[in-house]
């Protein structure tokens, strides 16, 4: 546990945080829109979460920002999906973290190099304040990959698996 840590989540959970603002009902009902459109043309599902900031007991125990992406990746059952290709971006807004977690199926084809491309371009999205703009590019990036490798014929059913809600954690 570093005292950077605690002092990130704590001003979280006592000052407003400026991201917050991004996440009103009307932008998490574009997201979840976003999400919908992203799961168009292959077999793949995603998922999004953004979390506000880490309760101070999970700070303390030293839980990371992928640790917490693991267990929401788990917990939204993201792994259980027909051929094993959902991705899960998860955004740790105190700490301002990024991270992706991608099924076996979709990461045994995708190189950690371009997982990492999408979080930076996240990231650099989220630095200039083009928040909601940054989340869309990213689900279409994941999307992209998603299409490359478990396309789908235009005339194919496909089954939404998952929920396309957006969580947010405030």
């Amino acid at each position: 546990m570093t005292n950077k840590r605690v002092w990130q989540n704590l001003r979280a959970q006592l000052s407003p945080n400026p991201y917050r603002q991004y996440f009103n009902d009307a932008n998490r009902r574009r997201l979840s829109q976003e999400i919908i459109k992203a799961e168009q043309g292959h077999r793949g599902e995603i998922r999004l979460v953004v979390e506000s900031q880490l309760a101070l007991s999970l700070v303390r125990a030293g839980t990371t920002a992928r640790q917490r992406a693991i267990h929401w990746f788990s917990e939204l059952h993201v792994w259980d999906t027909e051929e094993n290709s959902g991705i899960l971006i998860y955004i740790l807004l105190a700490e301002r973290k990024i991270e992706i977690v991608a099924d076996r199926g979709i990461n045994r084809l995708v190189g950690q190099d371009q997982w990492n491309t999408i979080c930076v371009q996240l990231q650099s999205e989220l630095a200039a304040a083009h928040v909601i703009e940054g989340l869309s590019q990213a689900l279409s990036a994941c999307a992209q990959l998603l299409r490359q490798h478990f396309p789908i014929a235009s005339d194919a059913e496909n089954p939404d698996e998952l929920s396309n809600e957006l969580i947010f954690i405030p």
